[in-house]
């Protein structure tokens, strides 16, 4: 068995969120975690405090990033960006750096092929920063800062840009920026020896007004982009072209039940790593929704499970697609499902006190 360890986000400190409401912040930062077989936690420590609400780790899992979602930073209206060593064995974070974000409430961090920039949201801010990785896994100056504008049809939750992430396609030719404000993904070019992006590479992806786009995913191909949105409750599909950065829209379909009527706003999504399967988690319904995706990249909806638990933030899925781990923010605890790897079917296994966890990442080391 391989050393997995788990490193979970939280809310470490009290911040206003963007749907208004008050989350405590009572998390401990990033903890760690050790997963065996079974897929049992055994808690390790905790660091990364505050506000680490997302994570990502560099391709040789030797460096973990989070964000600081912060209002403000050294007086700034500005939230940050912090680097961090893994010690391979115990999973001891030993902090490196710190950035400014250069926009209010950092949600979202990604890292690129070859780990040599790391790209973080701005939510608030409606804005995004890159940055360079240096040799010893630290964060430089921002080679580049990107401020959006506009706004869309939701007068609560769209009257201006906010954008929720910023990542690299597959072949690495453009940086895709959602934008839930503004309904919308923009599609930049990218320099990757100076780390400046180029606007209006393609016609950014378009979404219905009020969908408000917050995460995608490409599958293994790059021929096919998923996108939950979290105000219309959807998943939208779109045939991908790497060379051009253009997007042409295939399908829709619900993250809920077709007879819902709570208050929901959807979360995350993910692809199994057999890409067989995808997820989509709801916050409010408190489920989370599967499909099959078939070759043609279109989906076929499986199954929409809820927990007796609240506020399904973020999930991923073990390397080996064998577990699915999905931290619930407002009822402090994980929960840890099996994948039926013929049909994708989630069960429940256990749950594990953790409060305000937002962001779940595994990294498997020998």
């Amino acid at each position: 068995m391989k050393n997995r360890l788990v490193f979970v986000g939280s809310y470490s400190q009290p911040i206003v969120l963007g749907t208004g409401e008050l989350s405590p912040g009572s998390g401990d930062g990033v903890s760690v975690y050790r997963m065996d077989d079974a897929g049992h936690l055994t808690r390790l420590f905790a660091a990364g405090k505050p506000n680490p609400t997302y994570l990502a780790l560099s391709s040789d899992k030797r460096f973990l990033y989070t964000v600081n979602e912060l209002k403000e930073y050294h007086e700034e209206p500005s939230a940050a960006v912090s680097s961090y060593a893994i010690h391979p064995e115990t999973g001891e974070l030993t902090f490196l750096n710190r950035r400014m974000s250069g926009g209010a409430d950092a949600c979202c961090v990604s890292v690129s092929a070859g780990d040599t920039h790391l790209m973080v949201a701005n939510f608030t801010g409606g804005s995004f920063s890159i940055f360079p990785i240096l040799a010893d896994g630290s964060l430089g100056t921002a080679s580049c800062f990107v401020q959006h504008y506009g706004k869309s049809v939701n007068p609560t939750r769209q009257s201006c840009p906010h954008v929720h992430q910023v990542t690299p396609d597959p072949e690495g030719k453009h940086v895709l920026v959602a934008d839930l404000g503004t309904d919308e993904i923009r599609v930049y070019g990218i320099d990757w020896a100076t780390g400046l992006v180029s606007p209006n590479a393609a016609p950014a992806i378009k979404t219905e007004p009020g969908d408000g786009p917050r995460q995608f995913v490409f599958d293994k191909s790059g021929k096919f982009l998923y996108l939950v949105t979290e105000l219309n409750n959807t998943v939208r599909v779109y045939a991908y072209d790497s060379e051009t950065g253009r997007a042409e829209f295939l399908q829709t379909l619900p993250t809920l039940p077709n007879d819902c009527v709570l208050n929901t706003t959807a979360a995350c999504i993910k692809l199994h790593p057999t890409g067989e399967f995808l997820y989509a988690s709801n916050r409010g319904h408190d489920s989370i929704a599967s499909y099959r995706v078939h070759k043609d990249g279109k989906l076929t909806p499986l199954s929409i499970l809820q927990a007796n638990a609240k506020t399904p933030r973020d999930f991923n899925i073990t390397p080996d697609g064998k577990f699915l781990l999905c931290g619930f923010q407002d009822s402090d605890e994980l929960i840890l499902y099996s994948i039926n790897l013929l049909n994708g079917q989630l069960t429940e296994l256990e749950r594990t006190a953790c409060n305000s966890s937002t962001a779940v990442l595994f990294a498997d080391y020998e």
